[in-house]
C-alpha cells in the first residue's frame, strides 16, 4: 500500500485583504481526521489553520514539508483560502495579505507548486478551493489565473490540480450543510458516504473524483439557494488524472463495490398493470375503439390518457415534496401527448407510459417506472417506502453490453454455486435463475437481469438483487458474469 500524506491549509479569515471563507476551518479539520481511514499515514498529515496561516506560517510549513513526510509515495495538499491574479500569474491570499502589496504578501501559485515538487512523491493532487474577491480599483473578481494553471500542470510529470470553481467565480458554501459545497462533497467521498467512480479494489482516482464533484456540487447548489446559481467545478492535468488519490477497501468494508452508485444509474423498478379504455378521462361513447394495434391506435390512447397521466403525475409530485422535502425548482415535471409523463429529481426519474394492450384491444398497458436513482440508501429510505413502496414487483438491471447468456448457463452448470438453479430456453436467449430463500424469479438476457417479486417489495427486489451480485461477480461488464465459487 502506497505511502500517503497530506497538507491541509486553511486561510478562514484574513486580516484586511478579503471577507472570511465560511466552514473553511472546520472542513479542513473534519479532513484531516478523516484522511488515515482513507489510507494515509497519519504522522504524516498535517493542518495548517488559525494563527498559523499567515504568509511566513505557510512558508514556514512548505519549507519543512519535504522533512515533515519523509520520502511519501503521494501527496494531497487542500488549500481553501481567497485567489486572485495579476499580470499573469495566480495568488493564494494569507491572512496577513495586505492590500497595498498583495503580490508579496501571498503564496504565488508557482511558487508553491514548484515547492511541492521538491517532496520527490510520485504523484500529487492539489485541491485549490480558491474562491476568487475584488481587488482594490476593479469590477469583477479575478480569481486565479487558467491560463498560467492550464501550463503549470500540463508541464508537470506527477501533478493534478482540481478546482472548486472556474477563476473568478464563487466558491459557495451552505448554511444548512454547515460546509462549503465543494468541500463537503470531498468529505463525502473520502469518508464513504458515497462510492461513485470508487473502483472495485476501493481505489479512487482524481479523475473520478473530479467526475463526482462536477454531478454534486451543482446539485447541492439548486437545493442551497433560491436564486439561480453555478458553480463549475475544473481540473488541470489531465494526463496525471488517473492517480489514485484515496485506498477506501478498509472503509467502504467487503462488498462495498456493490452499492457503487454508478451501477445504480442502470438499475429501474417496474410495474404494469391494466385497465379499460373505456375508464381513461379522454374517452367519449363516439368514439371508434381501436380493431388493431397501429398508429392510428397509439395517437388515439395518447389523447385519451393525457388527463390521467396528468392526474398520475400531479398525485407522485405531491407525495414526493411532502416526503423528500425538494424545493419546486428541483422537480422536473412533463405530462407528454405522446402516451408518456415524467417527474425528475436530483435523486431518481419517475415516468409513467401508456400503450394498447395487444392481448385485449379494449384495455390499455399502464407502465410505472423510478430510475436513474442516486444509491441504494436511497431505496432504503422511510420515504422511499412511503410513496413507492406498494407500487413495484420487478427490479431491471440492463447491461452496459450485452450478455453471452449460453455461456454464463455453461459456466453455472459446469461449477454450480451453492443454492442456485438455472433453466435455460432452447435458443439459450434466457435463463431463469432459483435462488434458495427467495419465492421470486431471477431472468438473465443478453441485455438485462429481471428480478421478479410481489408488489410491495422494493426494498427486498433489491436486496434480491444485492445477492445475485455476490453470487455472479463482474456482472453488467461486457461478456462476464461469472459464478462465484
Amino acid at each position: 500500500m502506497a505511502d500517503r500524506a497530506a497538507l491541509l491549509i486553511a486561510v478562514e479569515t484574513f486580516f484586511e485583504a478579503a471577507p472570511s471563507i465560511p466552514y473553511a476551518a472546520a472542513d479542513c479539520a473534519e479532513l484531516h481526521r478523516a484522511l488515515p481511514a482513507a489510507g494515509y499515514n497519519p504522522a504524516k498529515c498535517h493542518l495548517v489553520a488559525g494563527t498559523r496561516t499567515t504568509k511566513a506560517g505557510i512558508e514556514s510549513h512548505l519549507r519543512r514539508l519535504p522533512k515533515l513526510i519523509d520520502k511519501a509515495d503521494s501527496l494531497l495538499v487542500l488549500i481553501a483560502t481567497r485567489g486572485f491574479s495579476l499580470k499573469g500569474r495566480g495568488y493564494l491570499a494569507c491572512a496577513d495579505t495586505i492590500t497595498p502589496d498583495l503580490a508579496e504578501t501571498s503564496i504565488a501559485v508557482a511558487d508553491l507548486l514548484a515547492v511541492l515538487q521538491k517532496t520527490k512523491c510520485k504523484e500529487i493532487t492539489v485541491l485549490f478551493d480558491a474562491d476568487a474577491f475584488t481587488l482594490p480599483n476593479e469590477v469583477v473578481p479575478s480569481g486565479l489565473d487558467e491560463d498560467e494553471l492550464t501550463k503549470l500542470f500540463e508541464a508537470s510529470a506527477n501533478c493534478v490540480g482540481l478546482l472548486s470553481c472556474e477563476p473568478g467565480t464563487r466558491s459557495f458554501e451552505s448554511g444548512s450543510l454547515r460546509h462549503g459545497i465543494w468541500r463537503h462533497h470531498i468529505l463525502e467521498m473520502l469518508t464513504g458516504k458515497v462510492r461513485s467512480g470508487v473502483e472495485k479494489d476501493g481505489t479512487l482516482t482524481a479523475d473520478a473524483l473530479h467526475e463526482f464533484l462536477l454531478d454534486a456540487v451543482p446539485r447541492t447548489l439548486r437545493r442551497s439557494y433560491d436564486s439561480p446559481e453555478e458553480q463549475s467545478p475544473q481540473l488541470f492535468g489531465e494526463k496525471n488524472a488517473d492517480m489514485v488519490i484515496a485506498d477506501l477497501g478498509k472503509l467502504l468494508g467487503p462488498g462495498g463495490e456493490l452499492l457503487d452508485p454508478g451501477r445504480m444509474k442502470r438499475v429501474a423498478f417496474r410495474a404494469e398493470s391494466s385497465g379499460k379504455i373505456k375508464d381513461l378521462a379522454g374517452y367519449r361513447k363516439t368514439h371508434n375503439m381501436p380493431d388493431r394495434v397501429n398508429e392510428w391506435a397509439r395517437k388515439y390512447v395518447n389523447r385519451a390518457a393525457v388527463a390521467d397521466i396528468k392526474a398520475d403525475l400531479d398525485n407522485t409530485f405531491d407525495m414526493v415534496r411532502e416526503q423528500f422535502g425538494y424545493k419546486r425548482k428541483d422537480l422536473d415535471v412533463s405530462a407528454e401527448r405522446d402516451g408518456m409523463g415524467y417527474i425528475r429529481t436530483p435523486d431518481f426519474e419517475y415516468t409513467v407510459t401508456v400503450a394498447v394492450n395487444p392481448d385485449d384491444l379494449t384495455e390499455v398497458i399502464w407502465q410505472r417506472e423510478i430510475g436513474r436513482l442516486s444509491g441504494p440508501e436511497f431505496v432504503r429510505s422511510a420515504g422511499f417506502k412511503a410513496v413507492f413502496g406498494v407500487m413495484f414487483d420487478r427490479l431491471v438491471f440492463e447491461f452496459a453490453q450485452s450478455v453471452d447468456v449460453a455461456d454464463f448457463v455453461d459456466q453455472i452448470e459446469e461449477s454450480p454455486p451453492e443454492g442456485v438453479k438455472v433453466n435455460v430456453a432452447s435458443d439459450a436467449n434466457e435463463a431463469e435463475i432459483a435462488l434458495a430463500g427467495f419465492a421470486g424469479k431471477v431472468v438473465v438476457t443478453p441485455e438485462s437481469v429481471v428480478i421478479l417479486g410481489q408488489r410491495g417489495s422494493s426494498t427486498s427486489l433489491l436486496e434480491q438483487f444485492l445477492t445475485f451480485l455476490r453470487k455472479f461477480s463482474g456482472l453488467g461488464e461486457p461478456k462476464s458474469l461469472a459464478p462465484v465459487k
